[in-house]
């Protein structure tokens, strides 16, 4: 009968643990590097039939925001809260959008870039619809003054509109074009325009 010494057994279960601790190593690395390979790998198409989100953005190959899909915070300062599609340019600045608001209002707008006229005031194209159905589509200078204007009422009734802003007599001319009239008025700036 071969009689093992204890210490040559320790020392072949150490080589063994040894080569084994060895090759997991290089299974863990390997199994890494496959993870880290197909994370950077160009991905195609995703097709899927309905898409929930609450809120979707689009970058650029700058990694900057250009489109944005979703409801506005409660504290956006809108009129209204919103929910809709954001345009922004280049520089992440906001554009336009269209958008639904919670009063009803449905609108299309489009924006100056910064720097052009006032910065919280940069609509200067404006398309929307009231809840009742009336239309109105207004044009603004950079000194976000009304300058051109389409209205319809919602029941059939409707014009255009023109304005003159008179700085320095501080006043505010109105020129209102339907089918049946030619109407002029004036008032006195900052005060609200009869309805």
């Amino acid at each position: 009968m071969d009689v093992v010494e204890p210490m040559e057994v320790l020392r072949t279960s150490v080589r063994r643990l040894t080569l084994l601790t060895i090759a997991l190593g290089v299974l863990v690395a390997g199994l890494a590097v496959a993870v880290f390979a197909l994370s950077m790998a160009p991905r195609g198409t995703l097709t899927v039939d309905e898409l929930r989100a609450h809120r979707i953005v689009v970058l650029d190959d700058q990694g900057v925001m250009r489109v944005e899909m979703g409801q506005d915070a409660v504290d956006a300062g809108r009129r209204s809260r919103t929910a809709g599609v954001w345009l922004y340019d280049a520089k992440g600045d906001e554009r336009g959008g269209m958008a639904t608001h919670e009063d009803g209002l449905v609108g299309l707008a489009f924006d100056a870039p910064v720097g052009k006229g006032e910065d919280h005031l940069r609509d200067r194209l404006s398309l929307r619809v009231d809840a009742d159905g009336a239309a109105q589509v207004l044009l603004t200078d950079n000194l976000t003054r009304g300058i051109v204007g389409l209205l319809s009422d919602g029941t059939g009734n409707g014009g255009v509109e023109t304005y003159r802003w008179d700085m320095d007599a501080k006043l505010i001319h109105r020129r209102y074009i339907t089918f049946d009239q030619d109407e002029r008025q004036q008032r006195p700036l900052g005060e609200p325009q009869a309805q």
